[in-house]
């Protein structure tokens, strides 16, 4: 009850007052993925923005009961649904945010909102998806894309998608690429083949599942570490495992005994929720996901990418795809079994997916998303 009441008072109450107020324009409020984290685009674009003028006010709104490490002492914290956040959102002079904002009032006529959303979209979303959302989320999502004037976009095949998803004009997409891929495009490349290392590192980042009993461990079933590890060795290779879950999932891991034996015979490694996918690809070699839109991401690496599509029939039903997995230039497998297959048979889509991906969605990723914003925002708050 009383997290209803503050919700109501944030989002038709404590408005109505602070409208009356003058807007700070050297003041930023930033969030990120539901006010769950200190993560993504807006992070990047926060530290950016500090290095270049460390005299504005960082505002980040996060929730009270979220743990976030290396919190940069510059920021101050304010908690989601609380009076002091109604307050620094409707008076700070930029809006930074990578998901929907549950707003009533839209924002101000001279504040600026930078909506970077937080990937490439596989699955349907927002007002594509409106039998999948709740009302109360759609309403919410149209005040939200009424105040918005920029919405990033990181390839064609996303702007594409959005001016429906978001019911925009096309004009308000900048088709600039996304803060967090910025230091992926750096490193383009410069790889050497995964098939000449004596040592590669794989990731396993598998989407979550609504039906607590496909997460976990029934994908790593699937997955067949063990018979991976067997394979490279018989190539006088060894492979590394990582293991990237949602956070939920990663908890729950560690709670059984089966897969605790399994980490520790095989030496398997769970990645740390607060370490970044962007962090985290830059060390990988290959990456086995299903349809989690990080692999449009990981691409930009120019490092192999397989789709473990198991139970995409299902899945799709329940979620709903933009694309059909078979458009996209990578390669497919529904168990070990078939992962194995494409490693023998099937170097080559292997090798060449990522690249072949990149000119299909046409892709605007330059490694400059950061400097468009962070120029917009010193030019608009220097005025």
């Amino acid at each position: 009850m009383i997290i209803k009441i503050k919700k109501f008072l944030s989002r038709y109450i404590y408005p109505v007052f602070f409208l009356l107020l003058p807007i700070q324009n050297k003041k930023i409020f930033f969030s990120s993925f539901g006010w769950r984290n200190y993560s993504g685009n807006p992070r990047r674009i926060s530290e950016e923005l500090y290095k270049l003028n460390p005299k504005l006010k960082y505002i980040w709104c996060i929730n009270k009961d979220v743990s976030v490490k290396n919190l940069p002492p510059y920021i101050k914290r304010v908690d989601n649904n609380s009076l002091l956040a109604t307050f620094h959102l409707y008076t700070s002079k930029v809006w930074i945010d990578d998901s929907r904002k549950t707003i009533f009032f839209k924002k101000r006529k001279n504040q600026i909102y930078f909506q970077t959303w937080h990937g490439t979209p596989l699955k349907k979303i927002e007002f594509d998806a409106v039998d999948k959302l709740p009302n109360s989320y759609l309403n919410y999502a149209l005040k939200d894309s009424e105040s918005l004037d920029y919405l990033l976009s990181g390839n064609k095949y996303s702007s594409d998608i959005y001016a429906s998803a978001f019911r925009i004009d096309e004009n308000k997409i900048a088709n600039v690429g996304t803060p967090r891929n910025d230091q992926l495009c750096l490193k383009i490349d410069k790889e050497v083949s995964l098939f000449e290392k004596e040592t590669f590192k794989l990731l396993f980042a598998p989407t979550f599942r609504n039906n607590k009993a496909d997460n976990g461990q029934k994908q790593l079933d699937i997955l067949g570490i063990p018979y991976l590890v067997k394979y490279f060795e018989s190539l006088n290779k060894k492979v590394e495992i990582y293991l990237k879950f949602h956070p939920n999932v990663n908890q729950s891991l560690i709670k059984q005994v089966e897969i605790r034996d399994l980490i520790k015979k095989y030496s398997v490694h769970l990645i740390d929720n607060n370490v970044s996918s962007e962090d985290t690809f830059l060390d990988m070699d290959l990456l086995i996901t299903d349809y989690s839109s990080i692999f449009f991401d990981f691409a930009l690496l120019n490092k192999p990418i397989i789709l473990l599509n198991y139970d995409e029939d299902e899945y799709k039903k329940e979620r709903g795809f933009y694309i059909d997995l078979d458009y996209l230039p990578l390669p497919k497998a529904k168990s070990y079994q078939e992962i194995l297959a494409i490693f023998e048979h099937d170097r080559e889509t292997l090798i060449e997916g990522p690249k072949m991906l990149l000119k299909k969605i046409g892709n605007f990723e330059t490694g400059k998303a950061t400097n468009f914003v962070t120029e917009k925002i010193l030019e608009n708050i220097e005025r």
